[in-house]
């Protein structure tokens, strides 16, 4: 009896199980092209639908027990054990069950469904000779697992079996099954006799039929059965542009390969962005490329998400009133795009019809809900306000962006470049200081050849000394001489005043003011008025006697002039005065003399009286020196050689004349001593000529103002030509100089909220239109509306409600089904607007193409990498244009991509980096041991292994079911071993049901490496399998790791892990002998076990950093955070993935970074889209657990203190989020007062600077604050543009007072060591270390902390370790308390011990640096 329980149809092997649907080639005359296509895609679904042996599980029960009958035959569930009551053989026929069960899901994750059904009675016939056979009744039944039973649940319907209705069809006979069945049914139930003696009359007209009453559970027909029926009339296939494509017609080819429209990488109109959701504009491509009606391929990353870009292209579909149908290449991911409309607020324009929603309620609820809820669900003022704000924020920073990395003009540099050169120019120490601003044309001509020729005539001016406080030449300084042919006239007359005629002419000098006793010139001006002075009192006395000058000639001036003259100046004199006085005047005149006007002759009297007067020492007749005339001879030739060499001289004398007779004496004598100096002025004179040709006179005369050293007067010129370009820049770009930082990181918080409004206005806005189109699909409908809505109060299927009237389509116009069900959804020869293949390699294109035939257009969605050339997506390329789906970054784990990098294996993913060091990496390590399997010489399971891989899935379903999970076997062994374990779990644990659902949008997998391509999970185990033996030798092979494909295989298991990985193994890296591995795979594998011991394959915490040139802004403001005792690491990231320019951690959370800075770098502006670079892109990395900073070039070149403190800012933030806010314990005062008595008073140079300054002032990282430089640099970066045409002024001022900052931020630095050396030391202790007290814990070095230890230690108290730490705590004033403040001071106190312990028994600085050695070790 048990046999014939278990009943199966036999092995194909005898005339009457030939193929139920014969295909018999007969091909027309003639052949075409189309006729072989169409008959070999029928061919192959006819031989993939055949449903026999194995395939076709079933259980035959042949003498059911009637109570269990009786209740199945209700439409009651009913346990196996009431059909089949004796023990063993219920084993047997639940074991039987079980395996209908595994074939039902895996037709189903192929095909979308996997009917199994019970069949009452079993036909046999002939047909032309040969035998046929079926099923003769089918009812659509359901199995489930119930702990050790199964439960059998029969569905509405009953049906003939395809091929016994066909058989009667061709005769003529059309049997309705329901009515059969009606007719066969008392008020006692049904009769399965009685309804099989009706069917054997009525298919009687069959040859030869018989027809057994057995029971039987099992699938009966192929899910693609009625897909392989539809080539019998192939009329409608080949309406299909594609499909004739795909047959080989070159006309339809043609014409469904058009290329697709080039790539806008930009964001879009606010106004005409399509879809819904947060995309790319990549992805958005996408999207308007499907909105223009072109079918594709879409090429999805291995490992990528695309169901954002199917959510996007469904809701644009549906807003469009487009009737669409969605066709996943498993449960899961129909139910990923469902949850997907779900999350957008969109399930509302989509029903599901598959095995899932038989019922129908869910489509009427949604009918319902369209029918009367038509309102619009936003505000078009609003909304249109958004969006006009977001285009005018996105086009001034677009603007601005590009104009910052803009090349500018001929110069081929930008702003940005700008920026960072001088930030490097202003942070050298010492810096270039030149405010001289070069004009366009200079700049230019510098540029030429990169400031070679100016450089060139800048080191030879400054070797010739022309900038140095002290040449060697210095006599000579100054003087130009144009030509060497001058050179020879030059020395001969210096050498002719400075050895002859000047020391003769000054001797004579002196004589002349002793003989005629007046003062001695001191000068040659005044010589030269002494002289016209004798040669004047010589010519009177040629007229006058001597004793005319001894009174005035005053009043006898005035009696000699005529009557006018005394009128004109107001003068008057008696008669007889004037004729007295007119006597006198007579008589002085020499015998003889002759003197036509008297009047005018003793005017020239009183004049060169007065002069006399001026040098006389007292009054008296002048006394004419001797040899006059031989004096003035002299006079004339010295002046002369003068006048000669006053133009050599213009720049440094003006005037000799007016030089001391010493001064020019001593001069001339070092002219005259130093020929050499004279020879060299040439070529002084030819550099200067050649600076001034090219445009450098004022940078040549500021640097001889400032003595600039030669060194650097290239970082001079350099600062000279960068900052006049900016300044060139700013005044001719408006975008530029418009934004000031403030400004920019105002529209940069504007621009990322506008955009995240805009994408959540996309799907409110898809549901008004779509509620629209409803509307005005309703009011041209009337009739089929009522008939919709009666169908809401019916009991009828979603198949039967969805296909019932059209408006049906119009209200919920996005389908997702299966394969299967496409026919009865869509009639042959009628279409849908847009199909939608997702992922659908797994299907043969034999059962796509009726299906393809049915849409206008056709939209296919895969992994291209993953299938192979005879999969369908491929065969499609052929036909249709392939477009790659834009990757956005995700969280990957980063050991897992190191370890595909450093293997050169490309990872398709573009991972945002981790604030940890590592990424989660769990090692769970087994004692399972074994021995090789039969044909194996590798160890591949153990049961040790398998029960751990049991325990982490069934914690991971009870404690995060929220989270997808996989396990990874690495080998197939060990795969099955697993799958076998956890089905047994999942029967004695009914309660975890809902984690193993295999519709779930990620369900949960146990695959082999296999199977493994694509896969992607939040967490993923690997179980490694691979074993010891009992004697725990290591079999060093690795099955297919140990072969030329196993480094394939490994990256297909690697690229699988996103987040955590689990990784459960028996043996560890460390008793594999790598020298006995030769294949890359098994490398891999090691590494990957070293990794989960925490060694991650490149030294244990290290941060993986990219070789890539840093950005040199923020060099500088590195610097600044390093200074301050902050960890900073610059180019987080790893290859492929996202880059963070720079990142910061804190002391006190250690392991971790916690602030990552981006910046408008190059980088950054090649990414043309805001939302990605100024949303998406922080909001990854805040994801991830990063705060972000976008530090802007502009403000971190204005104000790097300004920015450094906002970072500290969020760092702290971050210390305090992680380890609980800061509670103060003792009062800490505002600020501290350095008295002039007080012991903390600065004195010396720097007093005045740094006395009184606040708390604030003396805080991490901000030396002088708003009072010193920094401050000065942000107030000039407040009025940089304040008025028109101040621009390049306040650009000057900016930069000069950058540099002075950065040298005062020093002379502060050194100010506060003075501070720190001048406290008090405690008693017993020596001089304190020059170690400020008070800073954050993250200001302090290591060397620092370790010093101030050892001070706190060298009073001699002893201490505990806590003790000490508190001393030290108080030592260097820390405040912040918290786990990880107390776990660094506590580090340091350890750390410091020994060091301490060798100090104290040596007694000597060696012991302590002994001890610190030992330490360290």
């Amino acid at each position: 009896m048990a046999n014939g329980f278990f009943s199966r149809h036999p092995k194909n092997t005898s005339s009457e199980l030939a193929d139920p649907t014969p295909v018999e080639a007969v091909a027309p005359a003639p052949h075409t092209k189309f006729d072989d296509a169409l008959g070999d895609w029928k061919n192959q679904l006819a031989r993939l639908t055949r449903i026999d042996g194995e395939d076709a599980p079933r259980l035959t029960m042949n003498q059911p027990h009637p109570g269990g009958l009786a209740q199945l035959y209700t439409d009651h569930p009913t346990r196996l054990s009431l059909l089949i009551r004796e023990p063993t053989s219920h084993q047997r026929a639940v074991e039987r069950a079980r395996t209908i069960i595994a074939r039902s899901h895996e037709l189903t994750a192929r095909h979308g469904v996997g009917i199994i059904h019970m069949a009452i009675g079993h036909a046999r016939w002939f047909e032309a000779g040969r035998a046929q056979s079926s099923a003769a009744l089918l009812r659509t039944a359901r199995l489930s697992e119930n702990g050790a039973d199964i439960t059998i649940t029969l569905l509405p319907g009953y049906a003939l079996d395809p091929l016994l209705a066909s058989a009667l069809a061709r005769r003529g006979v059309h049997i309705e099954a329901e009515d059969l069945v009606a007719r066969a049914s008392t008020q006692h139930g049904f009769s399965s006799s009685r309804a099989l003696s009706e069917l054997r009359v009525s298919a009687s007209v069959l040859e030869r039929f018989e027809l057994r009453d057995e029971l039987v559970l099992g699938i009966f027909e192929h899910p693609a059965s009625e897909l392989q029926r539809e080539y019998e009339h192939s009329e409608h296939l080949l309406a299909s542009p594609i499909v004739r494509a795909l047959a080989g017609e070159e006309e339809a080819r043609t014409q469904t390969l058009k290329p697709l429209k080039a790539s806008d990488p930009k964001d879009r109109d606010p106004w005409r962005e399509r879809g819904a959701g947060d995309l790319t504009p990549r992805q958005l491509d996408v999207v308007e490329a499907v909105a223009e009606g072109r079918s594709l391929v879409v090429d999805v990353p291995h490992g990528a998400d695309d169901t954002a870009l199917v959510g996007a292209i469904l809701a644009d579909a549906a807003a469009s009133g487009r009737q669409t149908i969605h066709i996943g290449g498993s449960p899961s991911r129909t139910t990923r795009a469902e949850d997907r409309l779900r999350e957008l607020g969109l399930a509302e324009v989509a029903t599901r019809i598959d095995g899932t929603t038989a019922s129908g309620e869910e489509l009427r609820a949604l009918l319902r809900s369209a029918l009367s809820d038509t309102t619009s669900v936003t505000d078009p003022r609003e909304v249109d306000e958004m969006r006009t704000r977001l285009r005018d924020v996105r086009e001034g920073l677009s603007s601005y962006t590009s104009s910052l990395h803009r090349p500018f003009g001929v110069f081929g540099v930008s702003a940005y470049n700008a920026l960072q050169v001088l930030t490097d120019l202003t942070a050298a120490h010492p810096a270039p200081k030149t405010r001289v601003r070069l004009r366009e044309e200079i700049l230019l001509a510098i540029a030429a050849d990169q400031g070679a020729y100016a450089r060139e005539l800048l080191h030879k001016a400054a070797a010739l000394g022309i900038f140095s406080r002290s040449a060697a030449h210095t006599a000579w300084k100054g003087v130009v001489i144009g030509s060497e042919e001058q050179v020879p006239d030059v020395l001969e007359r210096i050498h002719r005043l400075a050895k002859d005629t000047l020391p003769k002419l000054h001797q004579q000098m002196r004589a002349v003011a002793a003989e005629a006793d007046i003062a001695e010139a001191t000068t040659l001006s005044e010589w030269r008025d002494q002289l016209a002075m004798f040669e004047g009192v010589r010519d009177v006395l040629d007229i006058f006697l001597p004793q005319v000058f001894e009174r005035s000639a005053a009043d006898m001036v005035i009696a000699t002039a005529p009557k006018q003259w005394r009128t004109a100046h107001g003068i008057s004199m008696k008669r007889s005065e004037r004729v007295r006085l007119v006597k006198r005047a007579q008589d002085f005149v020499r015998p003889g003399t002759h003197i036509e006007d008297l009047h005018s002759a003793l005017i020239t009297v009183q004049e060169h009286r007065e002069a006399w007067r001026a040098y006389a020492a007292d009054e008296g007749w002048p006394i004419l020196p001797q040899r006059l005339d031989e004096t003035r001879e002299l006079t004339e030739s010295v002046l002369a050689d003068l006048k000669a060499l006053a133009p050599a001289f213009s720049t440094v004398h003006r005037d000799f004349t007016s030089m001391s007779i010493e001064d020019l004496t001593n001069r001339l004598e070092a002219l005259d001593a130093d020929p050499k100096g004279a020879r060299e002025l040439p070529k002084r004179v030819e550099v200067l000529k050649h600076l001034s040709e090219a445009g450098l006179s004022a940078l040549v005369n500021d640097l001889r103002e400032r003595h600039v050293k030669t060194k650097l007067i290239d970082s001079e010129l350099d600062l000279a030509w960068w900052a006049s370009i900016l300044g060139l820049m700013l005044a001719s770009e408006p975008e530029l100089g418009g934004y000031d930082p403030a400004h920019l990181e105002e529209a940069l918080a504007a621009g990322r909220s506008l955009d995240a409004l805009q994408v959540q206005s996309l799907a409110p806005q898809a549901l008004d239109q779509l509620r629209r189109l409803r509307l005005q699909a309703m009011a041209t409908r009337p009739d089929q509306k009522t008939t919709i809505t009666q169908l809401c109060s019916s009991f009828d299927s979603a198949l039967e409600v969805l296909t019932s009237v059209p408006l049906v389509r119009l209200l919920v116009p996005v389908v997702f089904t299966v394969p299967t069900l496409v026919p009865k959804i869509v009639r042959p020869g009628h279409h849908v607007d847009l199909l939608i293949l997702d992922d659908i390699d797994g299907l043969p294109l034999a059962e796509l193409v009726p299906i393809i035939a049915r849409a206008r257009q056709v939209v296919v969605l895969a992994d291209l990498s993953a299938g192979t050339e005879e999969g369908a997506s491929a065969i499609l390329t052929t036909v249709l244009p392939k477009t790659r789906m834009d990757v956005t970054p995700t969280r990957l784990n980063d050991q897992v991509a190191l370890l595909l990098a450093r293997h050169s294996v490309d990872h398709t993913g573009v991972p945002v980096p981790w604030t940890a060091a590592s990424a989660p990496v769990t090692a769970v390590w087994c004692e399972g041991t074994g021995m090789p399997a039969p044909g194996s010489h590798a160890i591949e399971s153990t049961s040790a292994e398998v029960n751990a891989v049991v325990e982490l899935v069934v914690a991971h379903a009870v404690e995060q079911p929220e989270r997808s999970l996989a396990v990874i076997a690495l080998n197939a062994r060990h795969a099955e071993r697993i799958r076998h374990a956890i089905m047994r779990t999942r029967a004695s644990e009914p309660g975890l049901g809902d984690f193993f659902d295999a519709t779930s949008a990620q369900p949960f997998l146990v695959v082999d490496p296999a199977e493994a391509r694509g896969l992607a999970r939040d967490c993923i185990i690997v179980a490694v399998g691979f074993a010891k033996t009992p004697h725990g030798r290591v079999v060093h092979d690795f099955g297919e790791f140990s072969t030329p494909e196993g480094v394939k295989v490994m990256s297909d298991v690697l690229r699988s892990v996103r987040g955590d990985l689990i990784l459960v193994s028996s043996i560890r890296a460390s008793e594999i002998d790598r020298s006995r591995l030769k294949a890359e795979g098994a490398h891999m594998l090691v590494e990957l076990l070293e990794i989960a011991e925490g060694q991650s394959g490149v030294g244990s915490g290290a941060w993986p950093v990219l070789e890539v040139e840093p950005d040199r802004l923020l060099v500088d403001l590195a610097d600044r955070l390093y200074g301050m005792g902050l960890e900073v690491v610059p180019n987080i990231g790893i290859p492929g993935g996202m880059r963070i320019p720079l990142a910061i951690g804190h002391p006190e959370v250690p392991g971790r970074l916690l602030v990552a800075i981006l910046t408008d770098d190059d980088a950054y502006v090649a990414e043309p889209s805001l939302r990605v670079r100024d949303r998406m892109w922080p909001a990854m990395l805040e994801a991830q657990g990063w705060k972000v900073h976008t530090a802007l070039s502009m403000a971190v070149f204005i104000d790097p203190a300004k920015e450094a403190d906002t970072i500290v800012e969020l760092v702290l933030d971050a210390v305090d989020e992680i380890n609980g806010p800061f509670v103060p314990l003792t009062q800490v005062p505002d600020s501290i007062d350095f008295e002039s008595d007080s012991e903390y008073f600065l004195e010396g140079a720097n007093g005045d600077e740094f006395a009184g300054k606040s708390s604030a002032a003396l805080g991490v990282g901000d030396p002088g604050l708003e009072d010193g430089a920094w401050g000065e640099a942000a107030e000039y970066s407040a009025t940089w543009n304040a008025e028109e045409g101040t621009g390049e002024t306040a650009l000057d001022e900016l930069v000069a007072a950058t540099s002075d900052a950065r040298e005062r931020a020093d002379v502060f630095n050194t100010g506060m060591l003075e501070v720190i050396t001048q406290q008090a030391p405690p008693s017993n202790r020596g001089p304190r270390p020059a170690i400020a007290s008070g800073l954050p814990l993250a200001a302090y070095s290591d060397d620092q902390l370790d010093e101030m230890a050892q001070w706190v230690r060298s009073d001699g108290i002893e201490r505990s370790r806590e003790e000490t730490v508190e001393e030290l705590r108080e030592a260097l004033g820390i405040t912040r308390r918290g786990f990880q403040s107390d776990a660094v001071l506590g580090n340091v106190v350890r750390r410091t011990e020994a060091a301490a312990t060798v100090a104290k028994e040596t007694g000597d600085e060696a012991g302590a640096a002994e001890g610190a050695v030992q330490a360290e070790e």
